[in-house]
């Protein structure tokens, strides 16, 4: 596996942010260090890098314009239970699918309250009375880095997001341009962990 660094400094940076005080929050000790985001143009075959993702990963199933998504959904949930994924939902689907709850993205502004987990994209600080209102669990700040997603937006940079993680009084899960080698940067964050795209499909082949 190419992205050994990616997975243990996530892992460290998640043991770091419970050590500093987090462990009271159960949320903190529950919620994976790593997070892989499918996406409809770049992840054209999610089930393959889901299923040699490390045991206890996230995956957030967005697919939006995927015709087939809730024979995504259904074929992620049996890897799922063998492998003790978070599996959180993105935009529309079918009822009671297995999932651990919903991801919410920055367009929507409202949520599925029968849901277990509820997680929020962040892009700044005008973001955290949202996040209140939508008493969201897990929050994904991004991009962090200039990444393929984002080419036109400024990214926050390590400080900035140093600065939001703070804000939001929530786990934060940094995304966005992560990589093995700019992931050393985020090591004394106040941050739950790691996400990514890139550097799934690039490294779990």
């Amino acid at each position: 596996m190419k992205n050994n660094n990616f997975i243990n400094i996530s892992r460290s940076i998640s043991y770091n942010c419970q050590k500093r005080g987090a462990q009271s929050n159960k949320i903190y000790k529950n919620i994976p260090y790593i997070w892989f985001f499918t996406d409809s143009n770049k992840t054209l075959n999610p089930l393959k890098t889901a299923s040699k993702l490390p045991n206890n990963a996230g995956i957030i199933i967005r697919s939006y314009s995927s015709y087939n998504k809730d024979k995504l959904i259904d074929k992620i949930i049996k890897i799922k239970k063998r492998k003790l994924y978070t599996v959180l939902i993105a935009g529309k689907s079918r009822k009671n699918l297995g999932a651990d709850g919903i991801h919410i993205p920055q367009w929507i502004n409202s949520m599925n309250k029968n849901k277990k987990i509820v997680s929020m994209s962040a892009h700044g600080g005008t973001d955290i009375r949202k996040s209140i209102n939508l008493k969201a669990d897990i929050i994904f700040i991004s991009p962090v880095f200039k990444s393929s997603s984002h080419k036109k937006n400024q990214y926050l940079g390590v400080v900035k997001l140093g600065l939001m993680a703070k804000l939001f009084k929530k786990p934060i899960i940094a995304l966005g341009g992560i990589n093995n080698e700019n992931i050393n940067r985020l090591k004394s964050l106040p941050i739950a962990g790691c996400a990514g795209i890139d550097i799934f499909i690039n490294n779990l082949r």
